[in-house]
């Protein structure tokens, strides 16, 4: 695995080598870069401290070009293992509790957050990647610049700004990370999350080197620390929990990620709340949500190898959310609607999202009439033989 970012193919050398490659008409592509200020939908979202935000969602076409984007140039990148947010890894997941595993059996460690990361990335240094990283000629990286970019920022929101967040420091992270591993110190980020540990006990000195270094690559590109979410800890075993180490929303054990005990305790009394809730109704909306939450919650557990996630998820089998009448009817009265749309409806993105959805439904529904629900689907892969999946339509 190399230390920096690498792409291992040759140039698109024109506009019309990369309307080739993204699968459309080159004038309509450059269209689409030019209208891209006016490509996005501003939406507020509350995030778990109950705070709202602004994300952008890009429009159709906009969104289209930027899925093929990221299957077609920058899922072809080998990244180095540092970097571990929204990053497609055939061998080795990349995610959170990955990220806190590389820190495992650390006694410092170091965490640093990069303030209004995305909003502070400016076009200019998007287009250096296309320039220098992919070696892409100054035209062809304009226009991907201008597909990739919002009013002179990376817009959260966008699914190809992760892949241009993990790219920004192309040119010189792996320096950092190299000289941080000459002194034994383990570096990774996950987009704007930053952890260096240590597996020795480091004094005040050797952090503020860690520190000032690591913010001095921020300051190269214009951003900032967030000092706020800066932190800084030492485990010592006769005075500390040795779960102390919070990395990326995962409590770092000596021997991995784990799961506090206390929310254990919760995912196994939620568990408990479903099989409550299962004798009283098993078909409500209510029952349907909490299910659905408290499989989410043992899959996490599967995910860091707690052992009570095999018994927990065998109880959670037992207990599966199932449809009334009602629910079925409506379900039956969807399927009929669907296998009468209109054929100039086939390819639309719409009807993708609608067959996952109706499929979804289908798939609850086979857990108490499974020759129904086998003819349902019978009726619609005969209707609809060729049409992709929701992520399959973002892929072509």
């Amino acid at each position: 695995m190399a230390d920096k970012p690498y792409y291992p193919f040759k140039s698109i050398g024109s506009i019309s080598s990369l309307a080739r490659t993204l699968g459309v008409n080159p004038r309509i592509l450059i269209d689409i870069s030019e209208k891209a200020g006016d490509s996005y939908t501003e939406i507020q979202i509350k995030d778990k401290s109950d705070k709202y935000r602004i994300v952008y969602d890009p429009k159709h076409e906009l969104k289209i070009i930027q899925k093929r984007i990221n299957s077609r140039i920058f899922e072809k990148v080998e990244y180095p293992r540092y970097l571990q947010g929204s990053l497609k890894d055939e061998i080795q997941k990349r995610d959170y509790v990955e990220n806190a595993r590389l820190h495992s059996g650390a006694k410092t460690i170091t965490r640093l957050d990069i303030k209004r990361f995305f909003d502070s990335i400016r076009p200019s240094y998007v287009k250096d990647i296309f320039l220098y990283l992919f070696k892409f000629p100054e035209d062809v990286s304009e226009v991907l610049t201008k597909l990739l970019t919002f009013r002179g920022k990376v817009p959260q929101g966008a699914c190809t700004s992760s892949y241009l967040a993990n790219l920004i420091f192309f040119n010189s992270e792996y320096s950092l990370v190299s000289r941080f591993r000459s002194k034994g110190y383990v570096y990774s980020r996950l987009l704007d999350d930053i952890t260096i540990s240590s597996k020795s006990s480091l004094n005040e000195e050797e952090i503020s080197n860690i520190i000032s270094s690591t913010v001095g690559m921020f300051k190269k590109y214009g951003l900032k620390s967030n000092n706020k979410k800066k932190a800084i800890e030492h485990y010592e075993p006769l005075k500390n929990n040795p779960l102390s180490f919070k990395i990326t929303g995962v409590w770092a054990s000596h021997s991995g990620p784990k799961i506090r005990k206390k929310d254990r305790r919760y995912v196994r009394q939620m568990v408990f709340e479903c099989e409550k809730l299962y004798k009283i109704c098993s078909h409500s909306e209510e029952y349907h949500k909490i299910w659905n939450k408290t499989s989410g919650l043992v899959a996490q557990l599967k995910r860091m190898d707690h052992k009570q996630s095999a018994s927990l998820r065998n109880r959670l089998s037992s207990i599966l959310p199932i449809y009334d009448d009602n629910q079925k009817n409506n379900l039956l009265m969807q399927v009929a609607k669907c296998l009468k749309t209109n054929d100039r409806a086939r390819n639309k993105y719409g009807l993708s999202v609608k067959l996952g959805r109706i499929h979804h439904q289908i798939n609850i529904l086979s857990r108490t009439e499974k020759l129904l629900a086998k003819s349902l689907r019978r009726q619609l892969n005969k209707r609809f033989p060729n049409i992709p999946s929701k992520k399959e339509y973002w892929h072509e």
